[in-house]
């Protein structure tokens, strides 16, 4: 099972006392992997104007709200990503985003593919007690890369990385995060948009059916439970 070499994985790599220089992987297969990666960023954080040009708006709290969700600039015109973020940050959803972007980039040596639309959403656990534990994080990312198994038919790749994130406001000890990288390849960039959307459909709707107190539960823990 993918959880449990996710969970193998993840034993042999624990005690680093630093995120590592290049990024890990702990499980992968064509079109989906997981990642041990670097540092995530501060919950909460601001705006920044980089060099590029390009401007992170900072951090904007969406849990149980919608309509902020559809206003924030990232996703503006883009109604794939709004519902995205709209299913991650339902008042039921046991987690939430913390930032997100998009675009379009263009490709060479990718068979018939031209343009990629690359993507990512950094999301936590509203509990911010589980963001203390990478167990919990893995066992979600292990479900939503269960929901998008055969992305590749599609020309998507989907990357989850596992970070440490630098804070989390109300965190006793060191948390962690995830960074779903999101791409999809077209032909053109309409075509590339039209698959990208299946795929974070399909992981909005795996969130959409997660239980509020979704974790990670080991089989002791199960067992105990009945």
């Amino acid at each position: 099972m993918m959880l449990d070499e996710l969970l193998a994985q993840w034993r042999i790599n624990s005690g680093l006392t630093i995120p590592p220089a290049e990024p890990i992987m702990l499980w992968g297969e064509p079109g989906r992997s997981v990642w041990l990666a670097g540092l995530g960023p501060a919950v909460p954080y601001g705006p920044v104007d980089h060099l590029d040009g390009h401007q992170n708006y900072g951090y904007r709290r969406l849990k149980g709200d919608p309509d902020a969700a559809r206003a924030i600039p990232e996703a503006k015109d883009w109604p794939e990503l709004q519902d995205l973020l709209i299913a991650i940050n339902t008042a039921d959803s046991p987690i939430e985003s913390v930032g997100c972007e998009k675009g379009f980039f263009p490709v060479e040596n990718a068979g018939d593919a031209v343009v990629k639309l690359g993507s990512y959403i950094e999301v936590m656990f509203t509990e911010i007690a589980l963001n203390e534990q990478a167990e919990n994080l893995l066992s979600l990312a292990s479900s939503l890369l269960r929901a998008v198994e055969g992305c590749e038919k599609w020309w998507g790749d989907v990357e989850i990385a596992l970070e440490r994130f630098k804070v989390i406001q109300g965190a006793r000890t060191p948390p962690w995060g995830l960074m779903i990288r999101i791409t999809n390849y077209g032909r053109n960039e309409e075509e590339a948009r039209k698959f990208w959307g299946v795929t974070v459909k399909r992981l909005g709707d795996a969130v959409l059916k997660m239980p509020t107190d979704f974790r990670f539960r080991s089989a002791k823990r199960e067992l105990e439970r009945e």
